[in-house]
């Protein structure tokens, strides 16, 4: 799964017809809406705002006027085919006077949107989860060492009656604590979070 953080725009012009795309992360399927109307006054009189947007299991398309299934749904398999969750994509036409075709329309939507995302910072998602690991300070040096070579990240360490590091990975292998450790520690589970790797 791919996200991304911020707006993207870019424009392509084919045969004297401008495309502009925009590509924008979304929280919610309610503010679709409330962008489309900023976009209406940011590009007044476009011919169409055709868009498509894909968030949590829901997805949508919609082809503003554009003959059935040459904006939107394209707009739609470039999104999925990219692997790209909670965003719309939305690309403004102003026409040019010459007619593309159906072929051509769906052409121009597609380069659009993929133009725009090429030029985004999109960022694979992985679900790590924060540990809470508690030992007796006798055990410290040995598990901080392990715990370094580890992919993951010690966000804190909290030394109080015992030790606690507090460790953000996406595996964590419990067995090589317990054994380094006789089993004298204990590791719980704090919460899972998202972390943002670019790709």
């Amino acid at each position: 799964m791919k996200k991304i953080k911020e707006y993207y725009e870019n424009e392509i012009v084919i045969n004297k017809s401008r495309f502009i795309g925009i590509i924008i992360p979304l929280s919610n399927d309610y503010q679709v809406k409330d962008i489309l109307k900023e976009l209406n006054k940011k590009y007044p009189k476009a011919t169409h705002y055709c868009y498509a947007y894909v968030i949590g299991n829901k997805e949508k398309s919609n082809d503003d006027g554009e003959p059935s299934g040459t904006a939107g749904r394209p707009i739609l398999e470039v999104i999925k085919n990219s692997d790209l969750h909670d965003v719309l994509l939305v690309v403004i036409r102003y026409f040019g006077g010459i007619k593309l075709g159906a072929g051509g329309l769906v052409r121009a939507y597609v380069n659009a949107s993929k133009e725009v995302i090429d030029k985004a910072d999109v960022f694979s998602i992985e679900t790590h989860t924060l540990y809470e690991i508690s030992m007796e300070y006798s055990l410290y040096d040995s598990i901080n060492y392990h715990l370094q070579k580890e992919k993951g990240k010690i966000l804190d360490t909290i030394f109080e009656e015992d030790v606690k590091i507090y460790f953000l990975s996406r595996t964590l292998d419990k067995d090589m604590l317990n054994e380094i450790s006789n089993g004298k520690i204990k590791v719980s589970e704090i919460e899972t979070q998202e972390v943002y790797i670019k790709d």
